[in-house]
């Protein structure tokens, strides 16, 4: 509703904002993540991207103004001139909800994957706005008036969160690698030492020292018994 309210009956830089591909998937594919049943998925991804349409439309067609006498045959007008995403919804709907309900099933970090999946799709939109214009076809697809700007602002966000992923990856990373690398860690790195032989393979100097180093194993810890 709020992009239907920004887009409004105007061209150029509120019609391109409002016209963001983006955000609808991300409605559908959000609700699959709810769930971690692909079928489920689906169902949710459609009523989301149902209900965001029915919203969108509805806004549109109080916004703006054909002179019909009602608003009932206005947004019949509206919707049926939109017909086309109306289809669109209906494959893009249940496709990323299931594929949100596989993100919450297979993915280890849920959120991680989330994230990727969000800079994947705004790093992707631009491209194919710019690829409308060069592969034979799109333009009839894509044909509304583009403002450059939104899609700009769009593509620099995902590089941001994807840079912003791949940091803290990094980051784990070298933490991780660091665990048992402090000043105080004993390292045996010796594959001679006793540490690393069985018992049955030491000499028995070495079971010796190795006794002596066992708490209550020295020849003090013994109790008289006299």
């Amino acid at each position: 509703m709020a992009a239907a309210a920004v887009k409004g009956d105007h061209y150029g830089l509120r019609d391109t904002v409002g016209n963001l591909s983006t955000p609808w998937l991300l409605v559908a594919y959000l609700a699959g993540l709810t769930t971690r049943r692909p079928g489920r998925g689906a169902l949710l991804g459609l009523g989301a991207t149902g209900a965001a349409l029915a919203g969108f439309y509805l806004v549109v067609a109080i916004t703006t103004d054909d002179h019909s006498p009602t608003l009932g045959e206005h947004l019949g007008q509206v919707l049926h001139k939109n017909r086309l995403w109306l289809y669109a919804g209906l494959l893009s709907g249940p496709t990323m909800g299931a594929f949100g309900a596989m993100t919450r099933r297979f993915a280890p970090d849920v959120r991680r994957a989330a994230l990727r999946v969000t800079a994947l799709l705004l790093m992707l939109e631009p491209l194919v706005i710019v690829a409308a214009r060069i592969v034979p076809g799109w333009r009839e697809v894509i044909h509304w008036t583009l403002d450059p700007g939104p899609y700009l602002v769009e593509a620099a966000l995902g590089i941001a969160v994807a840079l912003r992923i791949a940091v803290a990856l990094t980051s784990r990373h070298e933490k991780s690698g660091n665990i048992g690398h402090g000043p105080n860690m004993i390292h045996y790195a010796d594959p001679s030492h006793p540490r690393h032989r069985h018992p049955s393979e030491c000499e028995p100097a070495d079971r010796e020292r190795s006794a002596e180093a066992l708490p209550g194993s020295g020849p003090e810890s013994v109790p008289d018994r006299h």
